[in-house]
Order: structure tokens, then C-alpha cells, then sequence
């Protein structure tokens, strides 16, 4: 019974220290909401394990004007879908979320939310190649959104 007491207290304790390396505003889920009018098929990408790299485009003297993100995704997931369609994800591991939705169609609205936050809403008012979003956060800085 004592041993059991003592490996009971070793997990609580190796959990708190999990919840205290992750900081007190982790992120714990995205929302995703698709709705709209389309009677057309949408192809959506999701992925909550991916690697970024920042570039930076340089102008023809060599100085940045920009920077773009390169995901690499490790596990993604491709869906045809139509609207509406919602789901979450948990994001307590690794603290990003991706999503990618093809075509960006006319009265197509995707929202995403990071915990209760609305960080992404956009309904584009003509037919884009897609719309998508990218939430990461690196430990000990504020979180990034990327959107397209």
C-alpha cells in the first residue's frame, strides 16, 4: 500500500511539473468551424504536427522585405468536405495548429479559435486559391498566427 502512495505522489508530481514547463497559457485545443453555401466539395488539411521555418525574401540589394513560413507537415490529414463542418483538435502537445481549406469559395466562412479566443475569421467575397491558418507558439514567447 505505501509503495502505491508513493508512485500515486511521483505521477501528481511529475504532472504538475508538465503543466509548470507548459506555462499557465498554454493553449489546450482549436476550434474549427466551416459554414457557407456551396454546393461544391472542399478539401481540408489539418495538422497539429508540423515543423516552421521562417525565410526571408530579400529585395535585389539583399535587404528583407518579407519572411515567409515553410511547414513541414510530419502527420497531416486531408478530408473532402462540405459545409457545415466543425471540429476540434487538441493542441496540449505541441501548442500549433494548422489549417488549410481548398478552395477559398465565395460564401465560405471558416473561423478557427485557439482555447475560447476567435483567432481567424474570413469569408472572402470571391473565389480564392485557399484560405488557411497557421497557430504556433514557442515557449516563453506570445503566440504566433499566420494566416493567408
Amino acid at each position: 500500500m505505501r509503495g502505491l502512495i508513493i508512485i500515486g505522489t511521483v505521477g501528481c508530481l511529475l504532472l504538475a511539473a508538465c503543466d509548470l514547463f507548459r506555462g499557465q497559457d498554454a493553449p489546450e485545443r482549436a476550434r474549427l468551424r466551416i459554414e457557407g453555401t456551396t454546393d461544391s466539395t472542399l478539401t481540408l488539411v489539418t495538422s497539429t504536427n508540423f515543423l516552421l521555418q521562417r525565410t526571408a525574401v530579400l529585395d535585389e540589394s539583399g535587404m528583407p522585405r518579407r519572411d515567409t513560413l515553410l511547414v513541414y507537415f510530419l502527420e497531416a490529414d486531408t478530408l473532402q468536405i462540405q459545409p457545415p463542418y466543425s471540429q476540434e483538435y487538441d493542441i496540449r502537445l505541441r501548442e500549433r495548429f494548422f489549417v488549410r481549406l481548398i478552395p477559398g469559395a465565395v460564401g465560405v466562412r471558416m473561423r478557427v479559435w485557439i482555447d475560447e479566443r476567435l483567432r481567424y475569421d474570413t469569408s472572402p467575397e470571391e473565389t480564392l486559391p485557399l484560405l488557411q491558418f497557421v497557430y504556433y507558439r514557442v515557449k516563453g514567447t506570445p503566440p504566433y498566427n499566420e494566416f493567408f
